[in-house]
C-alpha cells in the first residue's frame, strides 16, 4: 500500500473517532438532561409521600393515645386524666399537672406517642426526661384535649357521663395542637427556641385569637401541620383529618348552619363563638349541656 493511501486511511479513522467522541458527548448531555427532568418530576411525589407518611404516623399516635385514655378511664372510675374530681373550671385545669402527666408510667411509657412527626417543637417533650410535672410541661405535647370535656360542669363532663353525646364518633376528644411557627400560624409571645405556648394542652373552642390582628391577641392553637389541616381523635377512637386553613383566616361565629345541622351543642344551645369543623363532620359537643 502506498504511503498516500495509508495517510488517507489514517485521516478517515481519525475523523471517525472524532465523530464517535462527539456523538458520545452529545449522548451524555442528553442522558444528564433526562435524569434532571426525571428528578424534577419525582421530587413532588417524594414530598407528598413523605407528608402522607408523617400524617399516617401522627394518626397512629392519636389512636394509641385514644386507647391509653380509654384504659385510664376504665381503671379510674370513668375519669379522664387530670380530672379525678371536679376541677373548678378551666383555671384549675391550667394550674394543675398536665393532663398527660398521670398517664406515665403506668399507662404510657413512651413519650414519643405524644409527639407528632410534623411538630417542629416535638423535641421539648422528649427532653423532659420523665419530669412531666416540670414548669411549662403542659405546653410541650403535640396533642391537646377538648377543653369543654375537661372543664364543663365543674369538670364533671370528664367522667363517664361524657358518653352522652348523640354523635360520639364525631365528637372531638383530642387533636394536633399548635401554634407551629412557619406552618400557617403567627405565634406571639414565647418565640424562642423553647417554642410557643400551647394553651396548656387544651383545645379551646374560641381562644380569642383575632386573625386580622394577631399581635393584639394570643396565637391561635390552630395549625396546618398536615397540608391544609390537622388530625383529630374522636370520643369513640376514630381518627380523621380536618381542614383548618380557611378557619384560621376567619373570625369565629356563634352559629353555623352546617354545624347546627350536625347537632352541635355550641350552635343549638350555647350559641357561643367557636371554630367549626362541621365540613369534616367533627363537633365540639353533641349532647346535653352539663350544669356547673
Amino acid at each position: 500500500m502506498s504511503a498516500q493511501r495509508r495517510l488517507s486511511l489514517a485521516g478517515q479513522c481519525a475523523r471517525s473517532a472524532a465523530r464517535e467522541r462527539g456523538a458520545s458527548l452529545i449522548e451524555l448531555l442528553v442522558v444528564i438532561s433526562l435524569i434532571g427532568l426525571l428528578i424534577g418530576a419525582l421530587l413532588p411525589s417524594v414530598g407528598r409521600s413523605m407528608q402522607v407518611a408523617s400524617s399516617t404516623l401522627c394518626k397512629h399516635h392519636l389512636r394509641e393515645l385514644g386507647h391509653t385514655l380509654l384504659v385510664y378511664q376504665i381503671e379510674n372510675a370513668g375519669w379522664l386524666p387530670n380530672a379525678g374530681q371536679p376541677q373548678g373550671g378551666i383555671q384549675a385545669v391550667r394550674t394543675a399537672e398536665p393532663w398527660f402527666a398521670k398517664l406515665f408510667p403506668t399507662y404510657l411509657n413512651d413519650p414519643a406517642i405524644l409527639t407528632c412527626p410534623k411538630d417542629p417543637y416535638r423535641f421539648r417533650l422528649l427532653e423532659l426526661d420523665g419530669d412531666y410535672a416540670a414548669a411549662n410541661a403542659m405546653e410541650y405535647s403535640s396533642y391537646g384535649v377538648n377543653s369543654f370535656i375537661l372543664t364543663s360542669g365543674d369538670g364533671s363532663l370528664a367522667k363517664d357521663d361524657r358518653l352522652q353525646p348523640t354523635r360520639p364518633l364525631d365528637t372531638l376528644l383530642a387533636a394536633d395542637i399548635g401554634p407551629d411557627i412557619g406552618s400557617g400560624a403567627k405565634a406571639v409571645g414565647q418565640e424562642s427556641l423553647i417554642g410557643p405556648a400551647r394553651n396548656a394542652g387544651l383545645l379551646s373552642w374560641d381562644d380569642s385569637f383575632d386573625p386580622f390582628d394577631p399581635v393584639a391577641s394570643p396565637a391561635s392553637w390552630l395549625t396546618t401541620r398536615h397540608g391544609t389541616g390537622i388530625n383529630v381523635l374522636t370520643l369513640e377512637g376514630g381518627v380523621r383529618h380536618v381542614k383548618t386553613a380557611e378557619m384560621m383566616k376567619q373570625t369565629v361565629q356563634p352559629f353555623y348552619s352546617d354545624c347546627a345541622a350536625g347537632g352541635c351543642t355550641f350552635c343549638t344551645e350555647l350559641q357561643v363563638g367557636h371554630y367549626s369543623f362541621a365540613q369534616d363532620h367533627v363537633f365540639w359537643w353533641t349532647g346535653p349541656v352539663p350544669s356547673d
